[in-house]
């Protein structure tokens, strides 16, 4: 009796438990359906498989719309940022004149810039007859305010087009999915980008883009391309235009789905192919659909209990399979958005129903908790048995009760054995300081780790033990002062040799066996004495020559000599370049750098090749500063010694405070450009008939934010070292042309530097400068000097043959102080010949100079070529040279170099 009324009783509590997890699950796929679907975990589950299925359905752009990208190229050939509006007037005629449709110009236009280049972009909006669209913005009042206000684009411009809305919103989780049909501006409806070129009419509502449509499909060019008319009617006829930026610089970058991120026109013109293509993709509440799958779930699944787990399971995948499956179709073929992630989770919910309708989960628990139970002891004994490790259980009389055959190897030690005695000595006294420990404090688990050797036949092995007591309540007192012990063996011997091995070639060179760099530092650290760097002369050239192999023969060798023929700490630090230390102090640090160097004055021998080789040496004293800076002395002397062309040098701190100020002026060099920190001056030239302002030399100068004005002499050549000069030189162009472009008349003198002359492109330069600025082509002049065209002779005469034929005159600078060989005279596309200024100055006190200055004049105009004389500071030097027939003259009698206002101030206008 007492047995069936147990039975019933846990029939009982297994019923209220099964129905009390039913009503849970029930209750959940409800809750999901009702109140989920604007969780944000779930929202971006939807997205993301939206984004999916876009990425699955792509589609191309109709082409009705062009992209004008502003990239990196075409502001790299402006050069400066914001660009001269009169350059987007430019840019409209183009454009105009290939009979294009809606232009936008998706640039802010909400400050003014000057008034010449505001009224060249206006009138350009005028003849493109009211066709183009400029954007507004609107944005916060103020950081803290919630108040918003529109930024338009300056009157001027505003009255000559046509307004529209261009701003790009952000989801909540920061990519960009939706695009605005309009907006109100002082009460009018004013539509977007997207809607003004896609045809639909203002409304404030937004819709999803359709990300379908592949960006790469959009035709793209370049603005730079349009500008110089590689891009002309026969791509823009008939389509819309946007124009805007690409390039990163711009910031004018969003994240989207799928295609990771794109430039802000780029989306306005997605959004307007939406519209174009009929793609308005619609949503729609799916909640009471949810609400009606959920019921049909949990119904379904209470009145067929006798399927199986495993058909149910497959059922409810296959469903869930063709509803993803329908979602992508009408997203493809409909534009009906369908979010899954819902009925994906009432799915989950009506498995896990299903699971608890036909299985007891609490009978399963109790079954394996009892499958445990009896396992649990075999289960121990196979794991300890089977185990690489060596594993030793033991009782609180320290003796063995458990042990594999890995730890009976190892300890040579079986059961029974007392641990105290039988075992290692290391692991003895570290498991007796431990019992030790748990007795002053029981109940707490006590764990040390112990490494040892052994050492059989000829092999070593290390090993590390892991000795483990834990507490075991007394059965009587329950006073936790027993305790049962493990220790487990690891075999590291590998691991050892493996540290070894690292912290040797972390001294050590791979390749030469010398001491790394890092070891090198570490031992000289704290000593007296004296540290020399030494390099191998045109390593570089011999690898490339012989091979890698012979260069890293040539290494070892060196390193080999050094070894043996010097009482020192040699080491190799990087490439070729060694390192010698001497630990005490040398009292002639000459002899040793001599004798160091005369040490490869015999050749070497690498793999039976004999091979001469020339070294540098620099070297610096040792002692209380730190070591990487002693290091970094000898490099300097190093450097200096190459430069000198000697075969050591000894660290001059002058010298290297030179070395350091040249490294700091090229590193702020290449911020200089973006903080206007350089500046234009002018030298004016004047003709020496009549006294009349001709033109002006265009200077640059350096205002450093903290070094002051720096000395051209000083920083051209590093701009010239490091390549800089290029870009340097390109601003110079544009900008001189720009300010001469605001003189009433004159010609600019621009010098070009041998280095920008090879490497660039310079008539493309030139040319562009001369679009962007307005500047007659007649009134610039091209610079350089003798050393552009001597390397090079036929290719620099092609280049300057090129810049003559686009109009410009070209004058060689300084004649007279470099090869100055009159033979190139006839054969060098020249229009002018600048005498040097270290003749002009001796020219009426030695008759020597006089006579050679008639010569270069006679010649000069023989050639057809005008004389421009430099440095003329006295009047008698000036009535000289006219008496001579020289055209042009430059120099301090008639002006400093000077900003543009006060030049034009000093002479053009006082001539006006």
């Amino acid at each position: 009796m007492r047995k069936a009324a147990a039975n019933l009783l846990r029939v009982a509590s297994s019923f209220a438990e099964a129905t009390a997890s039913r009503c849970v699950i029930i209750a959940a796929m409800l809750g999901v359906a009702a109140f989920c679907a604007d969780l944000r975990p779930i929202v971006q589950l939807d997205d993301a498989l939206i984004a999916k299925r876009f990425s699955l359905a792509d589609r191309a752009a109709s082409g009705k719309i062009v992209f004008v990208a502003i990239d990196k190229r075409s502001l790299d050939q402006v050069g400066t940022w914001p660009w001269p509006r009169g350059l987007y007037g430019e840019l409209l005629d183009r454009l105009v004149s290939a009979k294009v449709g809606d232009i936008v110009l998706d640039i802010d236009f909400s400050t003014p810039s000057t008034a010449e280049e505001d009224a060249l972009l206006s009138a350009a909006l005028e003849r493109a007859g009211g066709g183009v669209l400029l954007p507004l913005f609107r944005q916060q009042a103020s950081a803290n305010s919630s108040e918003t206000e529109i930024s338009r684009p300056i009157p001027q411009l505003l009255d000559k087009s046509w307004p529209a809305f261009a701003n790009v919103s952000l989801d909540l989780d920061g990519l960009v999915r939706r695009f605005s049909l309009g907006d109100i501006d002082n009460g009018i409806p004013t539509p977007s980008v997207a809607a003004a070129l896609g045809g639909a009419s203002a409304a404030i509502e937004s819709q999803l883009v359709d990300f379908s449509i592949t960006p790469q499909s959009v035709p793209t060019y370049s603005l730079s391309d349009v500008l110089d008319r590689t891009v002309g009617a026969a791509e823009l006829a008939g389509r819309s235009v946007v124009v805007g930026g690409s390039a990163t610089e711009l910031k004018d970058i969003f994240p989207v789905p799928v295609y990771g991120a794109l430039a802000g026109p780029l989306i306005h013109v997605l959004a307007a192919e939406t519209l174009l293509q009929g793609r308005t993709l619609k949503t729609f509440d799916q909640r009471p659909l949810e609400l009606l799958l959920a019921t049909c779930l949990i119904a379904a699944l209470l009145s067929f209990r006798y399927i199986g787990v495993t058909r149910t399971s497959g059922l409810l995948a296959a469903f869930g399979l063709i509803g993803e499956i329908a979602a992508y179709l009408l997203q493809r073929d409909f534009a009906i958005v369908i979010r899954t992630a819902v009925p994906w989770m009432l799915l989950s919910l009506a498995w896990v129903l299903a699971l608890n309708e036909r299985i007891d989960l609490g009978q399963v628990v109790a079954a394996i908790a009892r499958t445990n139970a009896s396992n649990t002891r075999r289960l121990m004994v196979r794991i300890i048995s089977n185990s690489s490790d060596g594993i030793v259980a033991f009782g609180d009389d320290l003796k063995i009760v458990e042990v594999n055959e890995s730890a009976r190897s190892i300890l040579k030690s079986d059961l029974g054995a007392d641990l105290l005695t039988a075992a290692n000595e290391r692991v003895s006294r570290a498991l007796g300081e431990l019992v030790h420990q748990f007795a002053a404090s029981p109940g707490l688990v006590r764990s040390v780790t112990v490494q040892f050797s052994e050492n059989e036949a000829d092999s070593h092995f290390d090993y590390e033990a892991i000795i483990t007591l834990s507490p075991l309540e007394d059965a009587i007192s329950k006073s936790g002062k027993r305790f049962g012990g493990c220790i487990i063996i690891r075999d590291i011997t590998t691991r050892k040799r493996y540290e070894a091995r690292l912290k040797r070639l972390s001294e050590e060179d791979q390749l030469t066996g010398l001491l790394s760099r890092r070891e090198f530092l570490a031992r000289i650290e704290g000593c007296d004495g004296m540290v020399a760097v030494l390099d191998v002369d045109r390593f570089s050239r011999i690898c490339s020559t012989l091979g890698r192999a012979v260069g890293d023969n040539m290494l070892r060798a060196i390193a080999n000599r050094l070894s043996e023929n010097v009482e020192a700490v040699p080491a190799r630090i990087d490439g070729d370049l060694f390192a010698i230390a001497w630990l005490e102090e040398i009292q002639d640090k000459a002899v040793v750098a001599e004798h160091l160097v005369s040490l490869f004055d015999e050749p070497l021998f690498a793999n039976d090749m004999r091979t001469n080789v020339s070294v540098r040496l620099g070297a610096a004293p040792l002692g209380p500063t730190d070591p990487e800076e002693a290091l970094r002395a000898a490099e300097s002397a190093l450097y200096e010694a190459k430069a000198g062309s000697t075969r050591w040098a000894m660290f001059d701190p002058a010298t290297a405070q030179a070395q350091a100020r040249s490294r700091r002026l090229e590193a702020d060099m290449r911020t200089a450009m973006a903080g206007r920190q350089f500046f234009l001056l002018f030298q004016p030239q004047i003709n020496l008939a009549n006294g009349r302002f001709v033109g002006a030399e265009a200077l640059l100068r350096w205002r450093h934010p903290e070094l002051g004005l720096i000395s051209p002499a000083e920083f051209v050549p590093i701009a010239e070292t490091s390549g800089l000069i290029c870009e340097i030189g390109r601003w110079v162009l544009m900008e001189a042309c720009i300010e001469a472009s605001r003189w009433p008349y004159g010609i600019v003198a621009v010098n070009v530097s041998p280095i920008q002359f090879e490497r660039s492109d310079v008539e493309a330069e030139v040319r562009l400068a001369l679009s962007s600025s307005g500047l007659p082509k007649s009134r610039l002049c091209i610079e350089m000097t003798e050393s552009t065209f001597l390397d090079n002779n036929a290719r620099s005469t092609e280049k300057m043959a090129a810049l003559r034929a686009a109009g410009v005159a070209l004058a060689l600078d300084d004649f007279g102080t470099g090869y100055s060989s009159l033979s190139y005279l006839a054969d060098l596309p020249l229009d002018k010949l600048k005498i040097d200024q270290s003749f002009v100055r001796r020219l009426t006190r030695d008759a020597g100079v006089m006579e050679i200055v008639k010569g270069i004049v006679s010649i000069a105009h023989g050639l057809g070529l005008e004389i421009v004389a430099e440095g003329i500071e006295g009047e008698a030097e000036m009535e000289a040279l006219q008496n001579l027939r020289c055209e042009t003259g430059q120099g301090y009698l008639f002006g400093k170099p000077q900003t543009a206002s006060e030049m034009l101030a000093n002479h053009v206008l006082q001539e006006v």
